[in-house]
């Protein structure tokens, strides 16, 4: 509604004849009146008035009435119109079979006024009812009135027309400036959007305190922001998107997204590497990729394996270093490839497929240090009796009891607080992981963060040329590198030099035992495991490099705290 509502409640009186007896008549006693109101609903007087109109007894109201027609002693009583003529003569019968009144031991009670409510009245706008107009009157003014719609000139007043009428109240201003004064001073609250908050039930309120407030976009808490800097964060969401974004859908997709991470990393204790691989299996076996004898035959030989704590080698890959030199010292445009000494490869597998490349890239680093006499040497005493077979592979369950035997021991402690525990769970590890393990083994490791990019284009030539270094530098064995950027791990095996640039051999867990089978067959088979600068983009990289072995107490209790070298160093 435009303006505010006012009602009035004019009298009416209704008159009405009844067999020709009108009941506006005073002479006849009968009296009947109503009172309306705007919406139409008209309210009836219950007061009721009895009279004899020629032998007839009236008691009504402006709607119903009742008729006692007295004829020759007897009464009789009718509702709605009546037949009778009231100049009808007295007969001694009222009828055929009729008794005399005398014959009649009849009681008549005397007649009682019958109390009746009023009607109730309803809203124009709405289905709300009430007796009182007063009542109805508020209910409009405050359900209905709409504050930013103009109001209705008062036209009695001439002057008021040409006066610039406040949209909100009732106030008129000689100016457009007083009035836009008037509004942005006085009716502030009511054009600018209030900060909305939830409180204790859920519902939104508004709250004026910036402790409270937080971004309906983001869900950024304003508690330390001045307004205009509220307005300009507010702003930025809008300027990307011409929607606005539902609060309660970013919210959703959060949760989302933050669940997808708990699955993605291990977090959300969901199996672990044996019930993933039955599993795993089952559904191979029902999709035709694996029949059912050789379904049994693995599962026996995963139980065999994991009882022992040694990898089945189901998806191991043997001597790749030497068939991936010799091809690409052969390739068009090499001038120079580095290799290191040697290493398996080792590809994810039924049980651990989404989150354990860095067991599967330790694997790779630990097969190449136990070629090696001296590190194989070091493995078996740092493991002894608790340790697969001096020439095996710890399995997945038994690497996870090492990082937490080194965590035991008092290795990287944040890690431990960050992770809690690993075995029997799906939890990734990383760099830091990897080198607590080693350090553990009495392996002395190198920690490399490449922490941001190092060109304008997001590349990291630091990177490349960090590792052309490390390949380059003279020993009896080189051990591949460990590297790690977000989301995923793998294993740097060598490097190869041309007149363009760098590119970098890459072994990936997630590359299967078939595609590794085939690198050396042909030189297209390369770029499998090739990476040049532009395919190394991610915001950082960790590199973990194998220096040597731990030889005395001192620097054994040294590698307890971990320490990084970041490249490029901090300023």
């Amino acid at each position: 509604m435009s303006s505010e509502y006012r009602m009035s409640s004019p009298d009416i009186v209704v008159n009405g004849k009844v067999n020709g007896i009108s009941n506006a008549n005073s002479e006849n006693g009968l009296n009947g009146s109503a009172s309306g109101s705007l919406n139409g609903v008209i309210r009836k007087d219950t007061s009721l008035k009895h009279t004899h109109v020629n032998g007839f007894g009236v008691a009504g109201n402006s709607k119903t009435y009742e008729v006692t027609e007295q004829i020759n002693g007897f009464n009789k009583t009718s509702n709605g119109d009546a037949s009778h003529s009231s100049s009808e003569p007295n007969r001694p019968h009222g009828g055929q079979g009729s008794p005399l009144r005398s014959q009649l031991g009849l009681k008549l009670k005397p007649h009682k006024p019958v109390s009746r409510k009023p009607s109730p009245l309803q809203c124009l706008l709405c289905p709300y009812t009430t007796e009182n107009p007063s009542v109805l009157e508020e209910h409009i003014n405050r359900s209905h009135f709409d504050p930013l719609s103009p109001g209705i000139p008062n036209r009695s007043n001439q002057d008021t027309l040409t006066a610039f009428q406040c949209p909100i109240c009732t106030l008129a201003f000689d100016t457009s400036s007083d009035l836009e004064l008037h509004v942005n001073i006085e009716h502030k609250e009511i054009l600018s959007p209030a900060k909305i908050d939830m409180d204790t039930n859920g519902a939104s309120g508004y709250n004026r305190d910036h402790s409270g407030s937080v971004c309906p976009v983001c869900g950024l808490s304003f508690a330390k922001m001045k307004t205009n800097e509220m307005e300009e964060h507010i702003d930025k969401h809008f300027a990307k998107s011409p929607q606005a974004v539902s609060y309660e859908a970013q919210k959703a997709r959060e949760q989302k997204e933050f669940e997808m991470l708990r699955a993605q990393y291990g977090m959300d204790d969901q199996g672990n590497f044996r019930e993933q691989s039955a599993a795993a299996m089952q559904r191979a076996v029902y999709a035709g990729e694996m029949s059912v004898e050789a379904y049994y035959e693995r599962q026996v030989g995963l139980k065999a394996a994991e009882s022992y704590g040694i990898d089945d080698g189901s998806s191991c890959t043997k001597t790749v270093a030497a068939r991936v030199l010799s091809l690409s010292n052969a390739a068009v445009g090499v001038t120079k490839t580095y290799v290191c000494s040697g290493v398996d490869h080792y590809a994810s597998s039924y049980g651990d497929k989404g989150w354990g490349c860095g067991y599967r890239n330790l694997q790779m680093l630990l097969s190449s240090l136990l070629q090696n006499t001296l590190y194989n040497e070091a493995l078996y005493k740092a493991w002894g009796n608790h340790g697969p077979a001096r020439t095996a592979m710890p399995s997945i369950s038994r690497l996870q009891r090492m990082v937490e035997a080194a965590w035991a021991q008092g290795f990287d402690v944040q890690g431990r607080d960050q992770l809690g525990k690993l075995y029997n769970t799906r939890k990734w590890i990383g760099a830091t992981e990897i080198v607590t393990v080693l350090s553990w083994l009495r392996i002395d490791s190198q920690l490399v963060d490449f922490h941001r990019p190092t060109s304008i284009d997001g590349r990291h030539p630091e990177l490349f040329n960090w590792v052309l270094h490390y390949f380059e530098e003279p020993r009896n064995h080189t051990p591949p590198l460990y590297l790690q950027h977000q989301g995923h791990s793998r294993t740097i095996i060598g490097i190869e030099q041309r007149p363009s640039g760098l590119t970098l051999l890459v072994l990936d867990p997630s590359h299967g035992p078939r595609q590794v089978a085939a690198l050396g067959t042909n030189q297209e088979s390369l770029r499998l495991i090739r990476r040049g600068p532009a395919a190394m983009r991610a915001p950082q990289y960790q590199i973990v490099a194998v220096r040597g072995l731990i030889e005395t107490e001192e620097q054994y209790q040294a590698k307890k705290v971990l320490k990084s070298l970041r490249i490029p160093p901090d300023r």
